[in-house]
């Protein structure tokens, strides 16, 4: 370098990224996979006073690798009636992750729960309201359940029927588990192991632990927990006689001899917390008795009175109260309270007629 004098060396490195083909799209999850990210250096120095030719460095380049990631919410419970059908536990599920992905869905059953529903399914929610529509899609086991771009999210349902047999504040408890498939199809996604490969998108599971069992982190799958609460009213009934007066003693120590009237209590008891309503006793007048026009009365767990009705005819074909002799007698109980409405133990109704010994 004779005749040169080397004043001055910078070092610059001015990093310029050269983004070939970016997406504008910004992703809660980051840069969507594929994008090619490249880069050159440029070394700015001069000789002297003189500024010279800046030099390039070579483009390094990679592409952007598929995270997978997803987040399944439980959006409520469900409180369901022994008998009813198509209860609904909604969930919603969104694409955390930077690539369009597709999703198998299935319902794993919860533990510690007391019963289980019976015709459970899953339905695409379409128009999102969670609850059973016309429009909403039943999903078939195995299939993907359609492809959701980053950030989208997309609603479903697990749909059942209550069993008849389900007992007041039983719960039936359901995971949903969504797994990861590629786009466009039913396969399952599966993660890249080994070295990085920087021309190559490699996937990377990122997702958390779900609710279910087995449902780990980095597994490429998510689940949520939702319950079925039985709420139902809890009936039983019990009667019991007693003797008011006889013909000799009056009502001093009264026996049941004939001409003797006896006390009829009826008692129907809520031990459930939903308030039933409607419930009907119906009584046959025994063999060798007489009612006793007038005695019959009901009151119902939160204090109004029933209207009561006495009848000659089967106890099963009802119209007008007919004329003596009365063979039956009929209460419909309007509002027997459960524990919910009525407090602890829930309530009661009762019903009252006598009747004399023949």
């Amino acid at each position: 370098m004779k005749g040169y004098t080397l004043t001055r060396l910078l070092g610059l490195l001015t990093a310029t990224a050269l983004l070939w083909g970016a997406s504008t799209s910004v992703y809660a999850a980051g840069t969507e996979s594929g994008e090619l990210i490249s880069n050159t250096a440029t070394l700015n120095y001069t000789i002297g006073a003189v500024a010279q030719d800046p030099a390039t460095s070579n483009a390094a380049t990679f592409v952007v690798d598929n995270k997978v990631d997803l987040t399944m919410v439980s959006t409520g419970a469900a409180t369901v009636i022994p008998g009813s059908t198509n209860q609904v536990l909604p969930f919603t599920l969104t694409n955390t992750g930077n690539t369009t992905q597709g999703y198998q869905l299935s319902t794993v059953d919860g533990t510690g729960d007391n019963f289980n529903m019976n015709s459970v399914r899953i339905f695409v929610d379409v128009n999102g309201d969670g609850a059973l529509d016309a429009g909403d899609t039943l999903y078939t086991t195995g299939t993907n359940a359609g492809d959701l771009a980053p950030d989208a999210v997309q609603d479903y349902l697990i749909v059942a029927n209550t069993p008849s047999t389900a007992t007041d504040n039983q719960k039936a408890i359901y995971h949903l588990l969504a797994t990861t498939t590629n786009a466009g199809s039913a396969t399952v996604t599966t993660e890249d192991t080994g070295a990085d490969a920087p021309g190559t998108v490699q996937v990377v599971f990122a997702d958390g632990a779900g609710t279910a069992g087995g449902d780990t982190a980095r597994s490429g799958t998510q689940s949520s927990v939702s319950t079925y609460t039985v709420d139902t009213a809890a009936l039983s009934v019990a009667k019991i006689s007693t003797v008011i007066s006889d013909p000799l003693n009056n009502t001093t120590d009264p026996k049941r001899i004939p001409g003797a009237v006896v006390r009829y209590t009826i008692t129907v008891t809520n031990t459930g917390r939903a308030t039933a309503t409607g419930a009907a006793i119906v009584d046959q007048i025994p063999a060798n008795t007489t009612f006793v026009t007038g005695t019959l009365s009901a009151t119902n767990s939160d204090g109004t009175v029933t209207p009561v009705e006495a009848y000659s005819d089967d106890g099963v074909t009802y119209g007008a109260a007919e004329t003596s002799p009365v063979g039956y007698i009929r209460v419909t109980h309007a509002r027997i309270l459960g524990t919910t409405a009525g407090g602890a133990g829930g309530g009661n109704g009762t019903a009252v007629f006598d009747v004399t010994i023949n």
